[in-house]
């Protein structure tokens, strides 16, 4: 049987950094913050090569570390298996210890930067692709000019960050309508994120969607029947999700150079000149867009400036964001509509 694994901090420098929080285990003094977050990757990410780009680190570093650490310690951590690294018993033991000085020290860190009221440094801030790509690309390059001293590091996922652990600083997310994002974040609701079905005039003219809309094509997303709940709910529930692709910028390619119909999100959809809405159903609510984060950061100056800047950038993007047409999309929805 492992013995149990306790863990904490035995000594830490006035300045938070990797290689000066030492790690006790069970009395002893036995390794650092950096092994424990090489550890912790290994065990999320169960492959090396993974666990490595998450770091921002080579394959090889991480390797090295796991063994090391494993010789500091006297005991075997992982077993190699055909579905990647696995924790051995005594690896498990050590999970909880691990997580313990990770949030240990990342409320320190918090708590550090909480208190910092200068407008330089770096800010991490997460969100989907298609928001950062499709909807505020022109406004971080603006954010740089008006800050230049503070440094932008985009993250792009549709995962939730754990923000606790400091993955990132800001989170930008997309919550389904009714749902709350996690209860330990602060932040606010700042538009909702509307999609309307759109294609070129090129496509609408090869096919009859109106007399024969099954000689037309949606889209599709990974779903591996024609007709899956979405194209049942819309406008043209008889026109099969032929072609998929599991990426929102992707499709907004794919719908521009005529592969079929799409639900595209509005802000994509109503500023491109080859695209035309399609029905007359007005766009769908899919998704509420919060901006989100630790409540220990809410005071640092620079995370102020970020989330207040971003807040107003949605603000003035929130009729096209929420679907309202501008006058040209609405001759085109006149000109293209087809019944509900």
């Amino acid at each position: 049987m492992p013995r149990h694994i306790e863990a904490s901090i035995c000594s830490r420098n006035d300045h938070i950094s990797n290689n000066v929080v030492q790690i006790c285990y069970s009395g002893n003094r036995v390794t650092n913050w950096d092994d424990l977050k090489f550890f912790l990757a290994l065990v999320r990410h169960r492959s090396v090569r993974t666990a490595a780009t998450s770091i921002g680190v080579s394959h090889s570093t991480v390797a090295r570390r796991i063994v090391e650490l494993e010789g500091m310690m006297g005991v075997r951590l992982f077993d190699r298996t055909a579905e990647g690294y696995a924790p051995t018993a005594a690896g498990e033991e050590m999970i909880e210890a691990a997580e313990k000085v990770e949030e240990e020290i990342a409320g320190i860190e918090r708590r550090v930067l909480g208190t910092d009221a200068k407008l330089s440094g770096e800010i991490r801030v997460t969100m989907p692709n298609v928001v950062a790509e499709g909807l505020l690309m022109p406004d971080f390059v603006r954010f740089g000019r008006d800050y230049p001293d503070i440094d932008l590091n985009i993250i792009t996922s549709h995962d939730f960050a754990d923000l606790t652990r400091r993955e990132a600083d800001v989170a930008i997310r997309l919550v389904r309508i009714g749902q709350s994002p996690p209860e330990h974040l602060v932040g606010r609701r700042i538009a909702r994120f509307h999609s309307a079905a759109y294609a070129t005039r090129e496509y609408l003219e090869s096919v009859s969607l109106e007399t024969d809309p099954a000689s037309a094509r949606w889209i599709g997303w990974g779903d591996r029947e024609a007709f899956p709940g979405w194209v049942k709910n819309s406008a043209f529930p008889q026109t099969p999700a032929r072609d998929r692709i599991n990426d929102v910028m992707v499709q907004y390619q794919a719908t521009r150079h005529g592969m079929g119909l799409a639900l595209l999100p509005c802000f994509l959809g109503d500023l491109d000149p080859l695209l035309n809405r399609v029905g007359l159903s007005p766009p769908k609510p899919n998704f509420d867009i919060w901006l989100l984060s630790h409540p220990d950061l809410r005071d640092t100056a620079r995370l102020r400036a970020f989330r207040d800047f971003i807040a107003g950038a949605i603000a003035a993007k929130r009729d096209l964001i929420e679907g309202r047409l501008p006058k040209r999309e609405s001759r085109q929805l006149e000109t293209f509509g087809a019944g509900s």
